[in-house]
């Protein structure tokens, strides 16, 4: 079966170089696994800031796709003015040259919020599938959801929008690529996904669609290392990974370390990894908030590694998801994963991933009273939180499981095959 991905990243490739990365490690997990079923040739197109041939790595066929990226300050300005649809047009006999190259029996995109969708209407005697990650249409819904624009506007430089990296911008990106990616749903033919959100929004767009469920591999250090404590930290470590995005909740976190110092007696610690200091959308939050976050006990770890990040995890005694839209956070699973008491915002597929009060707890997002009232509440109950950690972590361990993970995949594989020829698939 000779398979053809379009990825947003490089995959395993980068192990070529010798390139440490800090996202999008589940994808190479996957990639890792794939190779060991010979009855699988795999190739990846992937998006390429530098111009390069296709090269074989690791018995994987990649073809990198360049997007050309201008050198100086102007440059960079222009190309982030650039309008999606032109781009789009470039990109397009791209892809149909890579697809009329590889030949492949089957066509995965991951994720919907590129342009890879738009093969999909040219390759009409080859099944494409998409696997969902996130959803950028029901995202935009709730971009300005922690923050009002208008309070983002009035705090974002003239020569910000100059230089085209206002939220502003990044707004209308997200709303044409999100009625693009409607565009897509509505016509795929098959969807794998794994939360009763994605489920429910794929349905939304295309009923007809063909829906299977295909978990994640996640990084390989969460599956060795595991959350062992016999009693709290004399102070709590809460730990929370959020990355740059105004929906992404820090606002909230801010908020509820407030109400913590205000109300509370809680001698705690707030470690936040993925952002810094000195980053503009901390320093947005900060202000919108008026909380510095050295004066509520959160501390900035900046980006972690895998390996520093479950040993993050390990020490922490409360993991805590502000984010107000996601589908199935890689953040939260991990912390499962781990066996750390998880809570988290109740948004879009969470409630898939983590049973409140069974696996841990889900509060509504945005609300940092509850969020507040919630770590109260952990860090009164060693032993129930243990045990919620537990089956956490018996449920991650199965619902991560490589082998399951590779077996719901490559059946999906087959089905799609089966059902697109007509007849049954001998891989």
């Amino acid at each position: 079966m000779k398979v053809l991905w379009f990825a947003n990243s490089p995959c395993g490739s980068i192990k070529r170089n010798n390139i440490k990365t800090i996202t999008g490690g589940w994808l190479i997990s996957l990639e890792d696994e794939i190779k060991k079923c010979s009855d699988i040739d795999l190739n990846v197109a992937f998006f390429s800031k530098t111009e390069e041939a296709p090269f074989i790595f690791e018995d994987v066929r990649y073809l990198p796709i360049l997007i050309p990226s201008r050198k100086s300050k102007i440059g960079h300005i222009l190309d982030r003015r650039k309008n999606i649809e032109s781009v789009d047009k470039r990109i397009l006999p791209i892809m149909i040259d890579i697809v009329n190259s590889v030949k492949p029996d089957l066509i995965h995109i991951h994720g919907t919020e590129q342009s890879f969708g738009l093969i999909q209407d040219y390759v009409k005697h080859i099944p494409v599938v998409f696997s969902i990650q996130g959803l950028l249409a029901p995202y935009t819904e709730k971009f300005y959801s922690g923050i009002p624009c208008a309070e983002v506007e009035k705090r974002e430089t003239f020569l910000m929008k100059i230089r085209g990296i206002d939220t502003k911008r990044l707004y209308r990106s997200f709303y044409y690529r999100g009625r693009r990616e409607c565009m897509f749903l509505k016509k795929a033919q098959y969807i794998l996904g794994r939360t009763s959100w994605d489920h429910n929004v794929t349905g939304l767009l295309n009923p007809d669609r063909k829906y299977y469920i295909v978990n994640e591999i996640l990084r390989q250090p969460f599956y060795i290392n595991q959350w062992k404590k016999e009693k709290y930290n004399d102070i709590i470590q809460i730990t929370s990974i959020i990355s740059p995005g105004i929906y992404k909740g820090f606002e909230t976190l801010l908020q509820s370390a407030e109400l913590l110092k205000k109300y509370t007696h809680l001698n705690f610690v707030w470690n936040v990894v993925g952002l810094s200091f000195d980053g503009r959308y901390e320093r947005l939050c900060e202000d919108y908030t008026h909380i510095k976050a050295c004066d509520v006990n959160v501390r900035y770890l900046g980006l972690q590694s895998a390996n520093n990040l479950s040993k993050i995890l390990v020490s922490s005694d409360i993991y805590c998801h502000v984010s107000h839209m996601e589908n199935s956070p890689n953040s939260v699973c991990e912390a499962m994963l781990i066996g750390v008491p998880v809570l988290a915002s109740y948004a879009g597929g969470t409630s898939s991933i983590l049973e409140d009060g069974e696996e841990g707890y889900l509060v509504q997002d945005g609300d940092a009273y509850a969020i507040a009232g919630s770590i109260v509440k952990m860090s009164q109950s060693f032993d129930l939180c243990k045990i919620l950690g537990e089956k956490a972590r018996r449920k991650a361990l199965a619902r991560h499981n490589p082998q399951n993970v590779i077996t719901e995949l490559t059946k999906s594989y087959k089905d799609i095959l089966r059902r697109a020829n007509g007849t049954s698939i001998h891989c």
